[in-house]
Formats: C-alpha cells, structure tokens, sequence
C-alpha cells in the first residue's frame, strides 16, 4: 500500500493513493457564498467544478498557509449518484510512504457510530493517522456543492 503523507493544523496524517486522482499546485480557488468556512472555495479542473477543503481548518485550526510545500490533493468521492472529484488542501504534501495492511492498526477511537480511526507506523517511528475523506468531510455537503 501506498500512503501519502501531509500535514495539518493538528499533525501527520496518510492517505491511501488509490484514492488520489492528482496532485496540484495550490490555486486560488473561486469563494461560495455561504459555504462552511473549511471549504475554501471552488476550481476548474478539466472543465469540472471542484470544490476545495481546508483540511487545516476541518482539523480545528486557522487556513492551510501557502507554502511551496502546500498542494491540493485531489480526490474520489463517492456519492450515491456517481462519485466526484474533491480537492484537499494541505501543508507538507511532501512523502510518500510505502507500508502492509498489516502495518495499519485501529487507534481504539471512536470517532463517531460504526466509524473510527487508524494510524501507521512510518519509517521514521512516528505514528501518523489515516485519513478517512469520508469520515470527515460528510457525504450532504459535498452533494450540496454539486
């Protein structure tokens, strides 16, 4: 499995890279009235509307800064419809990191009903968690920025 690795207001985190579509250099995405302060905005990738999370403040904190090292990770999501593309924004989207199924542990947190974390132990013994797109950014807001 290959995970990469990024950064947020609150620590390292991993994402699986089958579900990355592609990495951007960070844009200035277009505002949407009245959208959540943690959706940062929308772009055109491809000739399709996609909408940007600030994964730095999903976690709590103040807006991803924007460094070199800042990037707009693009992902699936599903939806009952077909799935769609997101963009993530994040600091230090620098590593990647290959690890076994068996490398992944539960954290023994739950974050909510029939859902709850992981993390991965890296090279560096560190411990970094999973990132689950569709544990934390619900399934109606995206619909609704559709």
């Amino acid at each position: 499995m290959l995970l990469l690795l990024f950064e947020t207001s609150d620590g390292r985190y991993a994402l699986d890279s089958q579900k990355i579509v592609e990495i951007i250099p960070c844009l200035m995405p277009k505002k949407i009235p009245g959208a959540p302060d943690y959706v940062a905005g929308i772009i055109n990738y491809r000739g399709e509307p996609v909408p940007l999370f600030d994964l730095c403040i999903l976690s709590g904190g103040a807006a991803c800064k924007n460094f070199y090292s800042t990037r707009i990770i693009l992902v699936h999501y599903p939806l009952e419809q077909r799935d769609r593309v997101i963009g993530l924004i994040a600091e230090q989207t620098t590593d990647v990191v290959r690890c076994d199924e068996s490398d992944i542990r539960s954290s023994g947190i739950l974050l909510g009903k029939n859902s709850s974390s992981s993390v991965v132990k890296s090279d560096q013994d560190e411990l970094v968690q999973l990132y689950n797109v569709e544990q934390m950014i619900q399934a109606s807001i995206v619909q609704g920025l559709f």
